[in-house]
């Protein structure tokens, strides 16, 4: 036993040790969060307004979002708003900064509670079909708070019919503290990891949609309820925080 756990544990830091060597050394974008205040418009923009079936209202307010002592700081609040139950933020970067092959990382600390839905995620800049999405790191109260979830959504047309698959993978780790989360996107798969230890692989597949193959762009928020309260809402989670210390984006060497 010890044996083949000694042989995975070699195999995966050389998984990690190759992978280094495929990026760039210095970041071609980063965010350090280092201004006081508002997070910077040059890279980003906000939501405003409720979204689908959620019960948070994002707001553009410092109150919900901003910049303190280093951080990212997107605050849930227990301040009803028109049908809301509580306000918040969500912050994105489209038409401002875009990704497509390299490895981005942020390290960040997450919000945890009933009906609480924290995520950093990924749409693409244009649409169209195949359509994808890219989810780093979501978590809601299903789980343990001691887990989060990664996901890869691919949404195509098949015979007339749209058709859209899901691909999760839970993984432990205690998101309520500060961790690394990184996405490796190659031309031919997206890897995740987290503090640098290998999570999950989506490979591209012979005959089937692979839409990863064009910018996206990178969103940061924390909703409340909708499937974040499958398993329940409760506002003494309000007011509740997530945290980013800094985003990191490493071109892949051509």
């Amino acid at each position: 036993m010890i044996k083949i756990l000694l042989s995975i544990y070699l195999l995966l830091s050389s998984f990690v040790l190759f992978a280094q060597g495929l990026f760039e050394n210095d970041p071609i974008w980063r965010d350090e969060f280092n201004r006081d205040n508002v997070p910077s418009s040059m890279y980003w923009s906000y939501i405003v307004g409720m979204r689908g079936q959620e019960s948070e209202y994002y707001t553009n307010s410092s109150n919900n979002v901003c910049v303190n002592n280093g951080k990212l700081i997107i605050r849930t609040l227990d301040e009803k708003k028109d049908k809301a139950l509580c306000t918040s933020g969500r912050i994105h970067t489209l038409g401002k900064v875009s990704f497509l092959y390299g490895r981005l990382e942020i390290k960040a600390k997450c919000p945890t509670g009933k009906g609480v839905w924290p995520a950093f995620w990924m749409l693409p800049a244009e649409e169209g079909l195949p359509f994808g999405e890219i989810d780093i790191m979501e978590y809601i109260d299903c789980w343990s708070s001691k887990e989060y979830q990664i996901n890869v959504h691919v949404t195509d047309k098949k015979n007339g019919n749209r058709i859209k698959k899901m691909n999760p993978q839970l993984v432990k780790a205690d998101v309520s503290k500060f961790h690394i989360y990184t996405l490796e996107w190659y031309k031919d798969k997206l890897v995740f990891l987290l503090d640098g230890n290998l999570c999950y692989q989506f490979d591209k597949k012979e005959g089937e949609a692979w839409p990863f193959d064009k910018p996206y762009y990178l969103i940061l928020n924390v909703a409340y309820g909708g499937w974040g309260g499958s398993c329940g809402m409760d506002d003494s989670a309000f007011p509740c925080e997530m945290k980013v210390d800094w985003i990191r984006y490493y071109k892949l060497k051509e």
